[in-house]
C-alpha cells in the first residue's frame, strides 16, 4: 500500500495546497497531509487553527488524513507514519533547483523514502501562503484574496483580519444604536467563527451583502435588512437568530418597529413561506442566491452543507437534504422578486436538479 506525505506551513491554506492534496489522494493509498512547525516562527495562525483549516478542505476525501510535527527533518517524520513517499509541488524553476538539493539530502538521510513532484496547473501555479497574506490590509483586500483560498478558509482569514468590521460600525451609526458596535461584532466572529461553520460563516455574510448592494434601490428600508443579512445565521436556526438580534438591538435603544421589522426579516430566511413583504421576499432571495451560482460555487456550497451535517448518517442526510431541494423545485418560481428570477432561476433549476439526482 503506497503512503506518502505532503508536508508545509500551510499559512493559510491556499487553493494550490488543495490542488496538491486532491492530486496525491489520486495517486497514494494514502495521504498524510502534516503541517510542519518551526518554535523559531510566528505563524499567522496557530498549528490548532491549520491544522482545522486543513481537516475541512479535506474531509470528504477518505484516505487522506491530516497530522502534524515539530522540529523534525520531513524525511524523519515520513518514516515515523511508515511513508514511503514524499510529496511535494514545484511552482518554478527555482523550486526545482531547491526540490532537487532537499531530494537529494533526504535520500542520503533515507534512501527508502521517494520524493515524488508536481507541477500545478497555470493559473493555481502561482498562488503561495505568503502571496494571499501580502494581499491582506488594503481597501477591498477580501475580494483580492477570495479567488485564491479555499472557502473555509476565507472564512478563517475574515475572522482574523476583521474584513467586515468598518462596514458594521457603519451600520451601527446609520441606526443610531447606542452601546458598543465592537463588542456586538466579537459577538457576531466568534458565532460564525465556530468550527463546524463550513458555509454558514462569515463568507456567507460577505456575499449576501454583495447581492444586497447589486439591488440598487429595490429595497424599501435597506438598513433593516443589512441589519438582518448579518444575524440571520449567528445561531443555529433562524427563531435563535431573530431572539439574539432583538436582544441586541433592545439593548441597543433602537425603536420597537425597526427592531419588529429586522427580527421578521430574520425570520423570512426560514423559506416557509413566500412573504407578502418586499423586503423580506428580497432578503429570502438575498440568503437563495447561491443556489443559482455557477457550478462550480454550487457544488462547494454542497460540500460545505454536508461537513455542518457530518453528524447525520449519509443515508438519513440524503432524504432529508433531498426533500429540502425538492420543495425548492416545486416552487412555482425558486426566487420571489423578478430581479433575483432573472439573475438566478435558470442555474438555480439546472443545480438542484444536478444535485438531487446524486441523492436518490
Amino acid at each position: 500500500m503506497a503512503k506518502a506525505v505532503y508536508a508545509g506551513s500551510f499559512d493559510p491554506v491556499t487553493n494550490g495546497h488543495l490542488w496538491m492534496i486532491k492530486e496525491g489522494a489520486k495517486l497514494f493509498d494514502k495521504l498524510v497531509v502534516a503541517v510542519g512547525t518551526n518554535p523559531n516562527k510566528e505563524p499567522t495562525f496557530s498549528l490548532e487553527e491549520r491544522v482545522d483549516m486543513l481537516k475541512k478542505v479535506s474531509y470528504d476525501t477518505p484516505n487522506v488524513t491530516v497530522d502534524s510535527f515539530e522540529n523534525q527533518f520531513l524525511v524523519h517524520y515520513a518514516n515515523s507514519v511508515e511513508a514511503k513517499f514524499i510529496l511535494r509541488g514545484i511552482r518554478s524553476v527555482k523550486d526545482y533547483e531547491d526540490e532537487k538539493v532537499m531530494i537529494h539530502t533526504n535520500s542520503n538521510l533515507n534512501p527508502n523514502i521517494t520524493t515524488s513532484l508536481l507541477i500545478p496547473p497555470e493559473g493555481i501555479a502561482d498562488i503561495s501562503s505568503s502571496s494571499v497574506k501580502n494581499l491582506i490590509g488594503p481597501e477591498h483586500w477580501e475580494d483580492a484574496i477570495e479567488m485564491y483560498v479555499p472557502r473555509s478558509v476565507y472564512n478563517s482569514l475574515l475572522i482574523k483580519f476583521n474584513g467586515l468590521q468598518s462596514r458594521w460600525d457603519s451600520l451601527w451609526k446609520r441606526i443610531n444604536a447606542s452601546g458598543s458596535s465592537e463588542e456586538a461584532y466579537t459577538e457576531l466572529l466568534s458565532l460564525y467563527g465556530k468550527p463546524q461553520r463550513a458555509y454558514h460563516n462569515l463568507v456567507h455574510i460577505v456575499h449576501s451583502l454583495r447581492e444586497m448592494d447589486d439591488t440598487q434601490g429595490l429595497i424599501q428600508n435597506p438598513d433593516q435588512v443589512e441589519f438582518a443579512l448579518v444575524y440571520h445565521d449567528a445561531e443555529d436556526n433562524e427563531k435563535k437568530s431573530a431572539e439574539l438580534a432583538e436582544k441586541n438591538l433592545s439593548k441597543s435603544g433602537l425603536k420597537k418597529q425597526f427592531i419588529d421589522n429586522a427580527t421578521m426579516l430574520i425570520l423570512a430566511t426560514d423559506h416557509k413561506k413566500i412573504h407578502r413583504e418586499k423586503d423580506a421576499r428580497y432578503i429570502a432571495d438575498i440568503d437563495l442566491a447561491i443556489l443559482g451560482k455557477p457550478q462550480k460555487e454550487f457544488d462547494e456550497y454542497e460540500r460545505g452543507i454536508r461537513y455542518e451535517y457530518q453528524h447525520i448518517p449519509e443515508e438519513q442526510f440524503k432524504i432529508g437534504r433531498a426533500a429540502i431541494l425538492k420543495g425548492f423545485l416545486n416552487r412555482k418560481s425558486i426566487y420571489s422578486t423578478d430581479f433575483f428570477r432573472e439573475k438566478y432561476q435558470t442555474q438555480a433549476i439546472e443545480n438542484l436538479k444536478r444535485s438531487l439526482a446524486k441523492l436518490i
